[in-house]
């Protein structure tokens, strides 16, 4: 393949990521995109990128018989996966491996395959077993589901999805549509359940959860967000509405929540935006008042073991953040803290993603949340090392 048409492949790539990023069917650098070209390789997205930042030297030219390259970019750690697509399928030119909300809220459910009618992925969509991510065992994992199928699609268990074809239009396809189909499964086995024509969000999550439509409604108000300023912070919200508060200068006018923002600020010098999430899904878990744990690697890498379930107390809610990027507030939402807005958003899509996994999984009959030290061990790679390779901007 001549130089240029590496170029228009590596090119296609960055595309592809930024479009990941756009449609949702990822969240800050998680997943990875990689393009079949001549001489037996591919080109991927670098280890732990920006997607918004690369240019196409960043993009890794990797052997698909043992995964070897060259230059001093290290390639996507699941490079490994990519390529055993390649092998597996010759008429494979573009695989996209996604964290998407419904595939990877199957994916942490107690199924083995999610069945589809129609379109490109008629037939069986397979979850190829865990392991913890860029391990060999993971790789070894998704081989052996690969000889199991021929659709283009995969379903990887606590982790995501991969999905393939002839060109990135393709590939983009069979992701959306394995994302359609597997929130038609969990709606279906809701409606089935319970007999009720609509799979409403709110309803589903409190007939999964054991709520009951006796209990008490979670608290309506929406939160406002934050972020740190020089000398004090920002309330703002959805709509527009700005509140500066400056230290030392809370009153009875402001918000409840003004108090608990000023002792995170003063107790955690990392964080400088709040991101609140009230949607159902979170709003009612955190009335179980239990902790939320992880049932998918990326909330144990950027969120942590676990999410505390507390009271608006700024003494209980900082205390929780000491090991954690979010908090849940017992009867209303959660709060999801990062370094900046880009990483408070994640945390957020995050934490609502594995909200919805949790439910899913209690839907489906059995919550297996993965195990403590394997958390523990990716929350401590995260920190040491992701998160810097996340904030590398070209």
């Amino acid at each position: 393949m001549p130089e240029t048409a590496v170029e228009e492949a590596k090119q296609r790539v960055i595309e592809a990521g930024i479009r990941l990023m756009e449609t949702g069917l990822i969240a800050r650098t998680w997943g990875n995109v990689s393009h079949r070209v001549e001489g037996g390789r591919f080109v991927i997205t670098p280890s732990g990128r920006d997607y918004r930042s690369l240019t196409p030297d960043d993009i890794v030219t990797v052997q698909i018989s043992d995964c070897s390259y060259s230059g001093p970019t290290k390639p996507s750690s699941e490079k490994g996966v990519h390529a055993e697509v390649y092998k597996r399928f010759p008429n494979a030119h573009f695989v996209i491996h996604t964290h998407q909300e419904y595939a990877s809220v199957i994916s942490a459910c107690n199924v083995d395959a999610v069945p589809i009618e129609e379109g490109m992925l008629a037939g069986r969509v397979l979850c190829g077993a865990y392991a913890l991510p860029s391990t060999r065992k993971l790789q070894r994992n998704v081989a052996k589901a690969l000889t199991r199928t021929s659709n283009k699609a995969i379903i990887m268990k606590n982790h995501g999805a991969v999905c393939y074809g002839a060109s990135d239009t393709e590939a983009f396809e069979a992701a959306l549509e394995l994302d359609q189909a597997c929130r038609q499964y969990i709606d279906d086995t809701y409606k089935s359940l319970t007999g009720e024509q609509e799979a409403d969000a709110a309803a589903l999550s409190r007939f999964a959860l054991g709520l009951g439509y006796s209990s008490p409604a979670p608290v309506s108000r929406m939160l406002y967000h934050s972020r740190r300023t020089k000398d004090g912070f920002l309330l703002f919200n959805d709509s527009g509405s700005e509140l500066l508060v400056r230290n030392g200068e809370l009153n009875a006018a402001l918000p409840e929540e003004a108090s608990v923002y000023q002792q995170i600020y003063r107790k955690h010098k990392q964080i400088n935006h709040i991101h609140w999430s009230g949607i159902p899904e979170v709003a009612l878990f955190s009335q179980t008042g239990q902790p939320l744990k992880p049932l998918l690697d990326d909330f144990a890498q950027l969120i942590g073991t676990s999410a505390r379930n507390t009271a608006l107390s700024p003494s209980e809610v900082s205390a929780a953040l000491k090991s954690s990027s979010a908090v849940l507030i017992r009867g209303m939402g959660a709060l999801c803290c990062g370094v900046n807005s880009d990483e408070a958003l994640a945390v957020r899509m995050v934490l609502e993603k594995n909200s919805k996994a949790h439910i899913g999984a209690k839907l489906l009959g059995q919550v297996k949340p993965i195990h403590y030290l394997e958390s523990l061990l990716m929350r401590f790679v995260y920190l040491k090392k992701y998160s810097k390779q996340a904030a590398v901007t070209s």
